[in-house]
């Protein structure tokens, strides 16, 4: 009998270093799960972060390869315009050299290739009648007109200076201008060969200077008639 109760006592002291060992087990088991689910966030922050760099890193090289494309063709339409330049320049001064002496002024507005005859060499004073001077730098004109612009349209502008009409026949400088661009167009169609349908003509009078009216020199400068190749 006080056997039984001593081992009834003793029991309880037996087991608890046991139970003892148990809560300290699950607590270290807690522990690490806690640990491991901390790890497991830090893993997928880690992965999602490596996603997002990726998903950056891979638009950067879509902009990068299109900003390239794009200065490739910026590149492209740069060389073709600078060719384009060089061509037009050459055009220009080939013109200037084969007219040279014939006081004809070659110019490029734009696209349009201008030839300027200064009212010097083709007109009298007032007058819209061409001088032979003027037929003469005309017949050149026309020759390379016919040679290296058949087909295009040619734009003959009549241009005067400001001063008042007094001596000549003209109620105006517009209606001066106007009939000195037909003359012109009338001896390339009709003596020199040129396709009259190909012909335009305007006047602009005083409106339309190169330079200011505001010396002899400029004055001559603004007298002309002017021949447009446009396409």
């Amino acid at each position: 009998m006080k056997r039984n109760r001593l081992l009834t006592l003793l029991l309880p002291l037996l087991l608890l270093p046991a139970a003892c060992q148990t809560a300290e087990m699950e607590e270290t088991i807690a522990d690490q799960d806690r640990q491991l689910e901390i790890a497991r966030q830090e893993r997928s922050r880690l992965e999602a972060e490596r996603n997002r760099v990726r998903a950056q890193t891979a638009e950067l090289r879509d902009q990068l390869a299109q900003a390239e494309a794009a200065n490739r063709e910026l590149s492209q339409r740069l060389s073709a315009m600078e060719a384009a330049q060089r061509a037009a320049d050459a055009e220009v001064e080939d013109l200037r050299a084969r007219l040279e002496g014939s006081g004809v002024n070659v110019s490029r507005r734009g696209e349009v290739i201008v030839l300027e005859l200064p009212s010097a060499i083709t007109f009298p004073s007032g007058s819209a009648t061409l001088n032979d001077q003027g037929r003469k730098s005309l017949k050149q004109v026309a020759g390379i007109l016919a040679s290296d612009y058949a087909g295009k349209t040619f734009w003959i502008e009549g241009h005067t200076d400001n001063d008042p009409i007094k001596k000549s026949k003209w109620g105006s400088n517009l209606r001066l201008s106007i009939e000195r661009a037909m003359a012109v167009a009338d001896f390339l169609g009709k003596d020199l060969g040129i396709d009259p349908s190909a012909l335009r003509v305007a006047g602009y009078g005083e409106w339309a200077p190169k330079v200011p009216n505001d010396s002899a020199e400029n004055k001559a400068a603004n007298r002309r008639v002017e021949i447009l190749v446009l396409d």
